[in-house]
């Protein structure tokens, strides 16, 4: 090996503060990320739930496969616009 490229190596994984920080940064983003889908799993049945109610209030429908189909379009169509107004408000050019 190189020289030049051992003494790169060297300085990067073993005494360069760029791969302790790029850790640390992607160590973090694990943690966020592991309880975000943790809170968002928590939150998956009162929010199936409340839309259930919701879509049986408005269509008047018992039949529970329906319910459950059309529950799930809703969720999906909301969860969509949310996705995209946050898409759209948050672009980089309306950041500044």
């Amino acid at each position: 090996m190189e020289k030049g490229v051992r003494d790169w190596l060297y300085a990067v994984f073993v005494k360069g503060n760029n791969f302790k920080k790029e850790f640390r940064r992607q160590m973090r983003m694990l943690i966020v990320v592991t309880l975000g889908f943790t809170i968002a799993f928590s939150w998956r049945e009162t929010v199936f739930n409340l839309s259930q109610e919701l879509v049986k209030w408005i269509t008047n429908i018992q039949n529970s496969a329906l319910s459950s189909i059309l529950t799930s379009t809703f969720i999906t169509i909301v969860s969509l616009i949310l996705i995209y107004f946050t898409a759209h408000f948050l672009k980089e050019d309306n950041l500044y």
